[in-house]
């Protein structure tokens, strides 16, 4: 396959992530005004509630799971540099290409697969809150885990391919590990 092909597949796969990082911006602002109006209620109006308070860890766990495919594209998610900073950046990409094939992909894989049965018995199950004083239909929230997976797989993917290409045709990609948009 040549290589700026590889690119654009690249560029394609990391579109999901992007736009899933765009909403996980507004989503943090949502969580913000429920959290304030949460505060605000029990301090002051005694308003407060576990509906209130389950949103407030629902929203949290969906952007805290949803914003690794774009953490991964963007070369924001966190390294454990102590080894590989005397390594050449050759070197570098060689273990990220391995470590994506080897550990990223088939763990995410695993996860995409029993999250779907995690998402599918609690939907069958009509599973809510425990003591049914919180948010029913948790299996809504449940479906952000095999949605971060395949995010995952994406930016995992993106990234190996603009590694692959910068390793075999730097001059098409001045820096793999930036994202140009």
């Amino acid at each position: 396959m040549p290589m700026r092909s590889l690119l654009i597949i690249a560029e394609v796969l990391a579109v999901p992530c992007r736009i899933v990082a765009r909403i996980i911006g507004w989503l943090l602002l949502v969580l913000m005004a429920v959290i304030i109006y949460d505060v605000i209620g029990r301090r002051f109006f005694s308003t407060g509630s576990f509906k209130l308070q389950e949103l407030e860890w629902h929203i949290h766990g969906a952007i805290a799971v949803l914003g690794f495919g774009y953490a991964y594209v963007h070369n924001a998610h966190v390294r454990i540099d102590v080894f590989s900073n005397s390594f050449s950046t050759a070197t570098k990409m060689r273990i990220e290409i391995l470590a994506i094939i080897v550990f990223l992909i088939p763990f995410m894989a695993l996860i995409f697969w029993f999250g779907l049965d995690f998402v599918m018995r609690s939907y069958e199950r009509g599973e809510g809150s425990p003591g049914g004083v919180g948010l029913s239909d948790r299996w809504i929230i449940k479906t952000a885990i095999p949605a971060a997976a395949v995010l995952a797989i994406m930016g995992g993917v993106s990234v190996l391919m603009r590694a692959i290409v910068a390793l075999r045709r730097p001059d098409l990609l001045a820096d793999p590990w930036v994202d140009r948009s």
